[in-house]
């Protein structure tokens, strides 16, 4: 008897020793809920405890492990207390959705971030989808080429403008009493070819002698016959390797800003889509690195090369710390009119101009500063105490003239300008117009839109000449070709 004891006491406990293994893993598995209310028949665990009690009888009974095996229904009756057993693990199984919970929790957690994180990522890359569309939508399509042939592009442009002006007459007498102060036009024409390292063109505009201009006649009157002027504008060829090249031709050398003041380099003039004069010039130019560039031009300006102008600009872009920043130095002199005439009058402008985007190809700041006719002396005529009229020399005063202002790019409007001029003491200076109230600061407005991809529509206002009234300008260009 009390050896069946001592055996149904150590298959018990070889029982509950053995319990953790496998049965975990399967209930863990299933997941059963219905086997929770079977955890209420495991009392029979307490049977352990006189095991742990009577340790000698333990040791005794160890020889008797060979009858355990015999003994196989003893052990198919304890199987109920694995089952039983089981049910503990399946607590314990229970346990384990908590941690696949919080597994199923932190993977939620860390899921919004992710998907967050790849709706911020799409939502920028659309935004910069959006940009660029933009940005391509204002960049104006390029017309392919009237012939290609091999490396070289030919190609025409054809073009017609009227420009009109009216004064609001204020401070000053209208003398004229014309309808309009301005209203001239002009039809373009031009001829150009294009290469990797070679660009060629030819221009010429065609004023109408009844669109008054000053390339017809200021003095018109009704009983003056109208004559067509055409005007030889621009015909030059510019060749280009990787640091060098040279430019020979006739061109202007327009180089302002704004629409209205500036680039003082080649002189003064102001006034609304004013130009110079086209020269005719041999221009070198050397490219030492990506953020310099320098122009050398020979100017001639006068016949028979007795009079001539050296032009030298240096062109700053993208320099360390302000790459943001255009800056352009030029210098202009006529020291070639010494050749010809030793006693000639030289004189030499010097310019800075500068350019900065306050918003990336949207607004602008620009700027320029000169000094206009340095060095320059003339002559004139006086009468001594002996009344005898002589010549003596006179030290000419330079000028700084001052220009500056915004301009701005939108989709509604293409260009919108504001700028201004100032000059110290322009009623005592060579750079006003007689005027009654002449201003040392003068200011100019104008908008510019494209109506079609044909038409184009630039207006605004200005002080006429130097003075306190105003003009309302517009010019009106139509794309033929």
């Amino acid at each position: 008897m009390k050896k069946t004891l001592f055996i149904s006491l150590l298959l018990t406990t070889f029982a509950l020793a053995a319990e953790p293994a496998t049965p975990v893993k399967e209930t863990s598995t299933t997941k059963t809920t219905t086997v929770a209310p079977a955890a209420k028949t495991a009392t029979p665990a307490p049977a352990a405890k006189p095991v742990a009690v009577d340790s000698t009888k333990q040791a005794e009974a160890a020889p008797a492990a060979k009858p355990v095996a015999v003994d196989s229904t003893k052990q198919a009756e304890a199987a109920p207390v694995t089952d039983t057993t089981t049910v503990d693990t399946t607590a314990n199984a229970e346990a384990t959705p908590a941690t696949e919970t919080a597994t199923v929790d932190s993977t939620a957690k860390a899921t919004p971030a992710i998907e967050t994180a790849a709706i911020d990522t799409a939502a920028k890359a659309t935004t910069q989808k959006k940009k660029k569309a933009k940005k391509v939508k204002k960049i104006k399509a390029k017309k392919a080429p009237l012939i290609t042939a091999g490396a070289f592009k030919f190609d025409m442009n054809s073009d017609f403008e009227i420009q009109a002006g009216k004064v609001l007459w204020a401070s000053e007498k209208d003398t004229s009493k014309n309808n309009f102060e301005e209203w001239t036009g002009r039809a373009n024409l031009s001829f150009f070819t294009q290469s990797e390292n070679f660009d060629g063109k030819v221009a010429l505009s065609v004023y109408p002698g009844d669109l008054i201009d000053n390339k017809t006649d200021e003095n018109y009157t009704s009983k003056t016959e109208v004559i067509d002027v055409i005007e030889l504008k621009e015909a030059w060829a510019w060749q280009r390797t990787k640091y060098f090249n040279f430019k020979l031709g006739r061109w202007e050398n327009t180089s302002k800003n704004g629409d209205y003041f500036g680039g003082y380099v080649d002189g003064y003039l102001n006034g609304f889509k004013s130009t110079f004069a086209s020269e005719n010039m041999f221009q070198f130019g050397f490219t030492p690195t990506e953020n310099l560039s320098i122009d050398l031009a020979l100017i001639s300006t006068g016949p028979y090369l007795n009079t001539g102008d050296l032009r030298f600009v240096a062109h700053f872009r993208e320099l360390s710390s302000i790459e943001a920043l255009d800056i352009d130095l030029a210098l202009r002199t006529n020291i070639f009119d010494k050749v010809k005439n030793h006693k000639s009058d030289v004189r030499t402008n010097v310019s800075l101009k500068v350019n900065i985007p306050i918003i990336e190809d949207k607004l602008f700041l620009f700027g320029e500063v000169a000094m206009l006719g340095l060095g320059g002396d003339s002559t004139e005529l006086y009468t001594d105490n002996d009344k005898i009229t002589k010549e003596r020399d006179v030290v000419v005063d330079w000028k700084m003239p001052l220009t500056g202002g915004f301009m701005l790019k939108s989709s509604v409007v293409d260009r919108i300008i504001l700028e201004a001029e100032y000059i110290s003491d322009r009623s005592k200076s060579e750079y006003h117009t007689n005027s009654k109230h002449v201003k040392d600061v003068l200011g100019a407005f104008y908008i510019e839109k494209d109506l079609t991809n044909r038409f184009t529509l630039s207006a605004g206002c200005h002080n006429f000449g130097s003075s306190k009234d105003w003009v309302i300008n517009g010019n009106l260009i139509g794309r033929i070709n």
